[in-house]
């Protein structure tokens, strides 16, 4: 569900379209792209851009996957 309302988005993605789309805060997600060391575009002083592409790289990466017995 995550990774179909990223490809709605742009290549390059805010901070804020990342925390929408993961459903957490706007500081968590700054904390999640400075702590893991994202490849960020900086337009201007508190303008940010995070590369689509490696958000869902991350997200495949460090997501567990769990098996419901429902």
């Amino acid at each position: 569900m995550i990774k179909e309302r990223l490809n709605e988005l742009p290549p390059l993605i805010t901070v804020k379209e990342m925390a929408q789309v993961l459903r957490i805060e706007r500081s968590t997600a700054n904390e999640i792209i400075y702590r893991e060391n994202f490849t960020i575009i900086m337009l201007k002083s508190r303008r940010t851009r995070i590369i689509k592409e490696e958000l869902i790289n991350w997200l495949e990466n460090n997501t567990a996957k769990y098996k419901f017995n429902g």
